[in-house]
């Protein structure tokens, strides 16, 4: 059995990939979707609890990343982790 974790992170990865971008993690954590250039175009923020996880999403602006979207979604509750995953295929 994979972990929630393993499915959000999964998630994030086949959908950048639809959109043409590699997702990598760095030495701290944060997962980076890049272009075939390299440059960062989302910045995803994850981290995991044993009852919720966080995530903050940074997009790529006329100044650099900024804060796209912020949540904040209980493991119990389906309908938030749904509309995060849309929010994301959305980007």
């Amino acid at each position: 059995m994979k972990p929630v974790s393993y499915v959000i992170t999964n998630f994030i990865e086949k959908t950048m990939s639809l959109k043409g971008l590699s997702l990598f993690i760095t030495s701290d954590g944060k997962y980076l979707a890049m272009d075939g250039q390299f440059d960062t175009v989302f910045k995803f923020d994850l981290m995991f609890s044993d009852n919720d996880f966080s995530c903050q999403i940074l997009a790529k602006g006329a100044q650099g990343l900024l804060l796209k979207h912020s949540v904040n979604i209980p493991w119990t509750n389906g309908s938030a982790l749904r509309e995060f995953m849309e929010f994301v295929r959305q980007l």
